[in-house]
């Protein structure tokens, strides 16, 4: 190894070639992998060539203009959106014959960044590097075999390859580049990210998202495309439920699940990568290729109909007894399904679009948006060095713009130090909002295994035959097992890095909560929030108001193991403050909280429609169809309708105030509800807003919903810098922090620092 790398000089990066004589052959076999390393000098990103014609100045990736047959995806082998679908679309000139006479935008040429995955770390394969063996992984040597057959490679570009470019016995050296590599990704002629070798009928995945990004310039791309059924469920009252057939073929599904969930998309270095990409970025899985912006535009149209199409790809890998449900709803929520969740699949796609609009902004303004987003990646990816969660990032620019951080990266500094570090490089910006990101872990999550009436009622009606309770108890063995709901874990880990409550872990898992992103600003009143320092080595002193205190809390999901909840501190009789004023106001302010005042794109208040989630037949049987894994509205009426909000308890918000209808109402109550697909869309965010999370009433009269960990007695403090209100807890003379919280009635600047004190915190 130490042969194969000489040190780099000031500016310099390493950049490897294939023999000529490599590129040349046109033999079936393939020959062993011959490259050379050069070192060049690559200018800063200010600091590029500004040249209008080059070769590849169309940043056309040939291979991308390959047509596919859509038909293939379909039972009946006929597309059944043919009449309507969009144009295909095409990548553009494949040829380049255009380039041949125009120079490089560099003396020495060009190169590629190429995005892979390290995983699995053994290496399986020899390469020949400047005449000296090189080991390799068996993922990397695939993509060096593919790459060597594209035309833009044999054109004459190099490549920037990490595991080969960097001496990675190094360490000094690979810090150096380490704080490079966004100048290196967004200075490339083109980033390729590399999937992996063709597998688990990669090349079905890669045409059906073809054609979803086909699908995506329609108004609405599934008009037609499902057969819709109505089946129905013979209980005391006939209930008609939505079922629905689609014409994909089920192999399809799974096609796709696998391609999802390759180890690529769990990288954390992806983030800066794609980041630093272009729109046309050619995603390869082994012989099949498409570009990033379609790969996106699929995305999006499965996120559009996640509760369908989502459904049955996750679950054409999983042996369920769910699928006798037309919608699934909080599947993300799920701690034991939280691998194969769609924020984990198709959703990062989204995520990652995000982000490398955002980097290719001219602005220096920090985006709390664009920022948790990425942040939120980064605790749900796969790394094989811990401190890369936080040196992995440092080259995105919504991290970038919003904080402080002039450290280089250190792989000796314990994880404790860095974690403090990286949070004061926010606080000394201050930011505190990024506060918001402190998790605490909740008790062990469930009590019990479910009973027969949980099951769904397909599987539980019927007589008392034998065969019935035989049936009825197989199902529910079936369900508690690949549900894992007798076994539940906990939400969330429990840190064990010995961090201040205020500094954020990026190792232990967070509480699986869905992430409230309305346009908060409840600090707007406060003023500027200068630079927060630390006091000593565990303590910050921040500026804030103490506003009020929480004196009932709901469980946190309706089979919770710790029966105090739901927790009520005032007793029924005594008189109640209530800040939003009669019934119907405070009915109003109820279905705000449990949406968070927004959506689950965020960056919106909720509309008016939302107020049908007080729909009484919501919290009776809950939504036609949908199956809720026990986050269902109904289900938190029926372990918290004695919760205390705001003088009246949660049965009398949705059924109203004479107790005795209330609770006929209750009795009686056997229907599901039919919504449309706007109200499922609403319902499906109320249900993921409010998993995990406690609804909260306090001693002046307001509601709102806060993390799991949070107890009677805790206060709500609104913070300058941070953009909700936080959950502290009063422990001596100090604080600590518990998490964020959403507070009906303060999240918009309505708390000013002339009508409250604002004093002195110290968190520690």
């Amino acid at each position: 190894m130490s042969s194969l790398y000489r040190p780099l000089g000031d500016g310099q990066i390493r950049l490897l070639s294939f023999e000529k004589y490599q590129l040349e052959s046109t033999e079936d076999k393939p020959l062993p992998i011959v490259c050379t390393i050069e070192h060049v000098l690559l200018p800063s990103t200010e600091n590029l060539p500004r040249c209008s014609l080059f070769k590849g100045h169309d940043y056309v990736w040939t291979e991308l203009s390959t047509s596919y047959d859509p038909n293939i995806l379909f039972q009946d082998g006929q597309d059944p959106c043919t009449d309507r679908s969009g144009k295909p679309i095409a990548a553009g000139n494949a040829g380049l014959d255009c380039d041949a006479s125009l120079s490089w935008r560099f003396e020495w040429g060009d190169f590629i960044a190429l995005s892979y995955a390290w995983r699995p770390a053994t290496p399986h394969h020899s390469i020949i590097v400047n005449g000296v063996p090189l080991e390799i992984t068996h993922n990397l040597y695939d993509a060096l075999v593919q790459l060597r057959r594209c035309q833009r490679i044999r054109q004459g570009f190099k490549l920037w390859i990490d595991a080969i470019c960097i001496n990675q016995g190094d360490l000094a050296e690979r810090a150096r580049q380490v704080t490079r590599m966004r100048d290196i990704y967004q200075s490339a002629w083109q980033v390729v990210v590399w999937t992996g070798a063709e597998a688990d009928d990669s090349s079905t995945a890669i045409t059906a998202l073809r054609w979803f990004a086909q699908q995506s310039n329609l108004l609405d791309p599934f008009e037609g495309f499902y057969q819709e059924r109505k089946r129905i469920d013979a209980r005391p009252l006939f209930v008609s439920m939505p079922s629905y057939k689609s014409p994909l073929r089920s192999s399809v599904y799974n096609a796709l699940f696998h391609f999802f969930s390759r180890a690529y998309w769990q990288r954390m270095w992806i983030i800066q990568e794609i980041a630093a990409g272009k729109g046309g970025t050619p995603v390869m899985c082994g012989e099949d290729c498409i570009s990033w912006t379609d790969l996106y535009q699929a995305s999006q149209v499965i996120t559009r109909d996640a509760a369908r199409l989502g459904r049955d790809i996750l679950h054409s890998n999983q042996q369920l007894i769910r699928p006798t449900w037309a919608f699934h709803f909080a599947q993300d929520r799920q701690p034991e399904e939280r691998r194969f969740s769609s924020e984990r699949l198709w959703k990062i796609q989204d995520t990652l679009m995000e982000i490398q609009k955002s980097q290719q902004s001219k602005s220096s303004t920090s985006n709390w948006h664009n920022l948790v987003r990425a942040l939120t990646l980064v605790r749900d990816a796969s790394v094989t060095e811990e401190r890369d969660r936080v040196y992995g990032i440092l080259g995105i620019k919504a991290v970038a713009d919003s904080l402080v951080w002039k450290n280089e990266p250190d792989y000796m500094i314990s994880l404790e130090e860095l974690y403090r570090s990286f949070t004061l490089g926010f606080l000394a910006a201050g930011n505190l909002s990024i506060l918001r990101l402190v998790s605490r872990c909740a008790a062990p999550s469930r009590k019990g295994n479910k009973t027969v009436q949980d099951l769904p009622p397909r599987l539980k009606k019927g007589n008392n035959s034998t065969v019935a309770r035989l049936g009825a108890a197989l199902a529910l063995w079936v369900v508690n097992k690949t549900i894992g709901i007798g076994n539940s874990p906990a939400a969330g880990t429990r840190c064990t890095h010995g961090i201040p409550s205020w500094a954020i872990c990026w190792t232990c898992d967070p509480a699986p909560t869905s992430h409230l992103g309305g346009m908060y600003e409840a600090d707007a009143r406060l003023g500027h929030s200068p630079p927060v320092l630390p006091v000593g080595r565990s303590h910050l002193m921040v500026k804030g108001i103490v506003l009020d205190t929480i004196v009932s809390l709901s469980s946190c999901n309706e089979s919770e193991a710790d029966a105090r909840y739901p927790l009520n501190s005032e007793e029924p009789d005594q008189p109640t403050a209530n800040i939003y004023g009669d019934y119907e106001a405070t009915k109003n302010a109820f279905w705000r909280t449990i949406v968070g005042d927004t959506t689950s794109k965020g960056r919106e208040k909720a509309p008016e429609s939302y107020s049908w989630l007080l729909h009484e037949r919501l919290w009776q049987r809950g939504v036609a169809g949908a199956w809720t894994y026990g986050f269902g509205l109904h289900n938190f009426m029926r372990r918290n309708q004695t919760l205390r909000l705001c003088g009246y308890t949660l049965e009398e918000l949705i059924f109203g105030c004479n107790k005795v209808v209330s609770r006929l109402k209750m009795i009686a109550g056997d229907n599901y509800y039919n919504p449309t697909e706007a109200q499922r869309e609403a319902v499906s965010w109320a249900i993921n807003a409010m998993a995990w999370r406690r609804v909260f009433a306090t001693k002046d009269g307001r509601m709102g919903i806060g993390s799991c960990a949070a107890e009677v007695g805790d206060r709500i403090v609104i913070l300058r810098g941070c953009n909700t209100p936080m959950i502290l807890r009063k422990v001596g003379k100090e604080w600590k922090l518990i998490g964020e919280c959403y507070t009906h009635g303060i999240m918009y600047g309505e708390v000013s620092g002339t009508e409250y004190e604002l004093a002195d915190i110290t968190i520690h």
